[in-house]
């Protein structure tokens, strides 16, 4: 099994898999650097650290002092999951951090490290043709950080989200989240 980690604005009270649900799955808005085409499938970015998934959300605000507003969006609290994959699909996620899995599909490390989606949603696309699960790639924050992409509609059913925990100033992880990005707690 694979254990990732994602940050979303949580509703206690709406049903499994409903938006500001732990298990909602947002559809796609071809906005995000590995989104595929509608008609494919939407996909789930996670992060393999709590302390990197609470970064990605924190970004925005990089060097600016944390304060409590930082932990809602939506209206909602922040918090975090664990999401957990089988081991067999996990198996099917392709690791874009090693470099012979770029030069056997011929992707250059820059192309994959591109902010520009022009250049990385075609490898994506590329990824789901090749009837894959998911890509897993470096953090454009820092290089020991990996966040993983998974293709939802090959992987929903064996996807398991654990008991969400909302963040706050006692979170371990969004010290290490804060500190990373430069951003003292100012709550």
């Amino acid at each position: 099994m694979a254990l990732y980690w994602r940050v979303f604005p949580w509703d206690r009270d709406v049903p499994d898999g409903r938006p500001f649900s732990p298990s909602h799955i947002p559809p796609t808005t071809a906005r995000g650097r590995f989104d595929l085409p509608i008609a494919c499938s939407p996909v789930l970015y996670l992060a393999e650290t709590p302390d990197h998934a609470i970064a990605e959300a924190l970004q925005p605000w990089r060097n600016w002092p944390l304060r409590t507003a930082h932990l809602r969006r939506a209206g909602h609290p922040l918090a975090l999951v664990d999401v957990q994959l089988g081991a067999e699909e996990a198996a099917g996620i392709i690791d874009l951090c090693d470099p012979a899995t770029l030069r056997r599909r011929r992707i250059a490390p820059d192309q994959i490290a591109s902010r520009h989606r022009r250049r990385t949603q075609p490898i994506a696309a590329s990824i789901w043709d090749s009837g894959d699960v998911g890509l897993r790639w470096w953090s454009s924050f820092w290089g020991d950080w990996h966040g993983v992409v998974l293709f939802t509609a090959r992987v929903e059913w064996s996807m398991h989200f654990g008991e969400p925990r909302e963040i706050g100033g006692d979170t371990p992880a969004l010290r290490g989240a804060a500190s990373a990005l430069g951003m003292p707690l100012a709550f």
